[in-house]
């Protein structure tokens, strides 16, 4: 090992262990529409790795793999600064590296635009806590152009949820709640070597379906009206939209654009693309996706002061076009509901380590996975300064030959300037189609009459 014992803070957690191996970092990206201030965003970024000295951290690796959590060392990596293309998301141009820094910040400049995207390794820094840091990254900045910026004291490191499940004495149940997503493993899992040649570092961007406020708002009545919560709602349009394209065989569609609206014309069955099905075979789904339990203990938890929150729920069923997507909607509610009520979901997190790691004994291999963050807050910006598109985005800094299969697609569900937003993530040979398929599902929610 490269560092020794007064350097380390803590083993990481299972929670956290999981985003050590490719070295994941969870990007927010947002669009700045005004002259942005460089100085003020570098003084800025400097500030807010001052008041959170976890992400001035390093995680080291031991020779089993096992992630360590390593004290600040040096000057912490400063604001990253470059003239491009605004319009999309790419690769900083410098390195990203966990064993000098947890996060950092690329801005790109465009004219009166810039990109300016956060990057913080994701095994200690979930959605809540990714957002809570960009929140206070603006609300530094515009601070510090007002004049009234003032530093506090340090932020405490965020523990894990494995550690509050421990200081709340929620105990390790019989079950996981992932049952109905897993199956048993034949043998532990073998760690590959790692590549002689390092491979690049990769950026994942999801291709994202947008809906209007209006859309969007007539999604929220639909669930107060019957009685599900939106999450349920999108989790159950999107398991109708894999469903629709994984029950047909042998067909493709046109590769499509990279963001698109969903409108009501989309969901006419008759303008399907080529290889569209109309009731289609049936498709047994299993489906899994966190939920943040920072509200859900007693007292809640500050979102900066937890690194991975999410304990896990599954869901599976046999889905087809013709699945009403509401009904499907408060069967996925009911189970969340029961299991929180039972306390399932919060010590699911104790099970990790027979899901993740080199002490697997259960596979989610092929599973869908739903994740929902949420609405995004309005940041704080000065005047003749707005932010004018979010976005979530990955970026692996040494991606290594995986332990084992994963998800067979990650949909990525959030609400900014309210739009609901799903991105998608991966997808294998349906990943061309499935925005497309996307998009017909939440026009065809949009379309539910409020009163059925």
């Amino acid at each position: 090992m490269w560092w020794t014992a007064d350097d380390t803070v803590r083993v990481l957690a299972p929670s956290e262990q999981r985003f050590v191996r490719h070295a994941t970092y969870t990007g927010r990206s947002v669009l700045v529409e005004g002259k942005l201030d460089i100085a003020v965003m570098r003084s800025a970024f400097g500030a807010l790795v001052r008041t959170h000295p976890i992400l001035a951290c390093r995680i080291g690796e031991d020779a089993a793999g096992t992630g360590h959590l390593l004290r600040p060392a040096g000057h912490a990596v400063g604001a990253w600064v470059r003239a491009g293309d605004t319009a999309t998301v790419r690769l900083p141009d410098e390195a990203l590296d966990p064993s000098v820094q947890l996060a950092y910040l690329d801005v790109v400049t465009e004219g009166t635009r810039a990109r300016v995207t956060l990057y913080a390794h994701h095994a200690v820094a979930d959605a809540g806590h990714c957002v809570a840091l960009l929140a206070r990254l603006w609300d530094r900045y515009t601070d510090e152009v007002s004049g009234s910026a003032n530093d506090t004291a340090p932020h405490d490191y965020p523990r894990p949820l494995e550690w509050y499940a421990a200081r709340h004495g929620i105990p390790r149940s019989a079950v996981s709640g992932l049952e109905a997503a897993s199956r048993p493993m034949a043998h532990a899992p073998m760690l590959p070597p790692d590549p002689a040649t390092p491979a690049p570092a990769a950026l994942a961007r999801p291709e994202r379906t947008i809906l209007e406020p209006e859309a969007t708002a007539r999604i929220v009545e639909l669930g107060r009206r019957h009685g599900v919560t939106v999450n349920g709602l999108i989790t159950a349009a999107l398991l109708r939209a894999y469903a629709e394209i994984a029950s047909v065989q042998g067909d493709s569609s046109p590769s499509p654009s990279r963001s698109r609206a969903a409108t009501p014309r989309e969901s006419n069955t008759d303008e399907r693309g080529p290889g569209d099905s109309g009731a289609g075979d049936s498709v047994q789904l299993r489906c899994v996706y966190p939920v943040d339990m920072r509200a859900r203990l007693n007292p809640p938890v500050a979102a900066a002061d937890g690194t991975n929150m999410a304990g896990l729920a599954a869901f599976a069923a046999d889905v087809t076009t013709a699945t009403d997507i509401v009904e499907l909607a408060q069967r996925i509610s009911a189970r969340l509901r029961h299991d929180l009520a039972e306390g399932i979901v919060q010590q699911s997190v104790l099970h990790f380590p027979e899901f993740f790691g080199p002490t697997a004994i259960r596979s989610l291999a092929g599973h869908i996975a739903v994740t929902n963050t949420g609405r995004v807050p309005r940041f704080r910006t000065p005047p003749g300064l707005a932010l004018t598109d979010y976005e979530i985005v990955y970026l692996s800094a040494h991606p290594r030959p995986s332990a084992g299969p994963s998800a067979a697609i990650t949909f990525l569900v959030y609400t900014f300037a309210d739009r609901l937003c799903v991105g998608v993530l991966g997808g294998g040979p349906l990943a061309a189609r499935l925005p497309d398929a996307v998009a017909r599902a939440l026009a065809e929610l949009v379309a539910v009459s409020i009163g059925a």
